[in-house]
């Protein structure tokens, strides 16, 4: 495994000696991601993190701590807590942290796989960690504001393609195939690194509901061999569960954002009818998140706006018509229903899904060193 990230590496400064650096498209796109880092343009990486990616896994160390506020080195010298005091979802975690080294890395030696697994279940179990830091959507002791979002999938694909969306209704599928897509940003159903990292980069640099985006462009993308199958619900609910392992992620997230910029975040909760909470990443995202620079104006934000939002009772945010969409009121029902026979699956998958995505990025030593 080492050898074959020297070798990458190798490689890759093999490219930048084949062109002078004003003509090498890797070393262009390296500056500007190094120039944002120096003069603090959040921006500036949020587009590059959409277009493009953050190239390599190196640059990734530098850029997501930036992106999401972690570089204060007094916080990261700061420990809190006992290691001696079990962890509430141990026995879970230590199931899981077996099972996520047997398909990545390849080629794993007896030696490093107990070593690895060793330090994955430290850090999952480290009393300043939890599992469940996704997004504050998905911190709630129930899954409502998950299926909210889930049913307004739904209208972006009514709105977008009327005979995909006919055909998915017709056969008496709910949008809960992609569940695990949002909840894990797709790293419970891909194995590859590489397309899991872009992802990650991807959604760091756009507002949470963009896995909903992401979600619907998967779909849409996918018509022709939808529309083949016959229209019955196991077959189609079974065939949209199924991320592709050969997904053009770049595609994909451009479609996205597309998407995005036809139904704006609040255009599409009044299209569907179905409002989201004034408290969600999703709606507080552009005044309570993009407009932060510094340490301290996200303790203050935190502190000040957040946590007594948190301690306030859930009110959903003011559409601009008061009218009902019957098919969406139907949608999250029936997910509701869907949900509360399914809590203990989504526990498991959430954590299962947590354990081995952190497996993938330590034994990426490029990523984590």
């Amino acid at each position: 495994m080492k050898r074959k990230q020297r070798k990458q590496r190798r490689q890759k400064k093999t490219t930048y000696r084949e062109k002078p650096a004003q003509e090498n498209d890797e070393f262009k796109d390296t500056f500007k991601i190094n120039q944002a880092l120096r003069t603090g343009d959040y921006k500036l990486l949020r587009e590059i993190g959409r277009e493009t990616g953050f190239l390599s896994d190196a640059i990734r160390r530098r850029v997501w701590p930036f992106l999401l506020h972690c570089t204060d080195p007094e916080i990261q010298n700061t420990m809190e807590g006992s290691l001696e005091v079990p962890h509430k979802d141990e026995e879970q975690v230590k199931l899981d942290v077996v099972r996520s080294f047997n398909s990545f890395p390849k080629n794993l030696s007896a030696e490093d796989k107990q070593k690895l697994e060793g330090q994955l279940s430290r850090v999952i179990t480290h009393p300043q960690l939890s599992l469940f830091f996704f997004s504050t959507d998905e911190m709630y002791t129930t899954m409502e504001p998950v299926l909210k979002q889930l049913t307004i999938l739904d209208t972006i694909i009514r709105l977008e393609d009327i005979e995909v969306f006919n055909f998915i209704i017709e056969a008496g599928v709910l949008p809960y195939y992609c569940l695990s897509w949002v909840i894990t940003w797709c790293s419970h159903d891909l194995d590859d690194l590489e397309k899991i990292t872009r992802l990650f980069d991807f959604f760091l640099s756009s507002n949470p509901f963009m896995a909903i985006y992401f979600s619907a462009a998967v779909v849409l993308s996918r018509k022709e061999e939808l529309l083949v199958l016959e229209c019955e619900m196991s077959t189609v609910h079974s065939f949209l569960t199924k991320l592709p392992k050969d997904l053009d992620v770049d595609f994909i997230c451009q479609q996205a954002c597309e998407l995005q910029e036809k139904y704006s975040v609040y255009d599409i909760q009044c299209q569907s009818k179905i409002a989201l909470d004034q408290v969600s990443c999703v709606n507080r995202f552009e005044k309570d998140w993009v407009t932060i620079e510094t340490q301290d104006e996200l303790n203050n934000m935190l502190g000040q706006t957040v946590i007594p939002l948190l301690n306030q009772e859930r009110c959903p945010i003011q559409l601009n018509s008061n009218d009902q969409n019957l098919h969406s009121i139907s949608v999250l029902q029936k997910l509701k229903q869907l949900d509360r026979k399914d809590v203990a699956i989504y526990t498991l998958v959430t954590i299962g899904a947590g354990v081995g995505l952190i497996a993938m990025f330590m034994s990426n030593a490029d990523l984590v060193r």
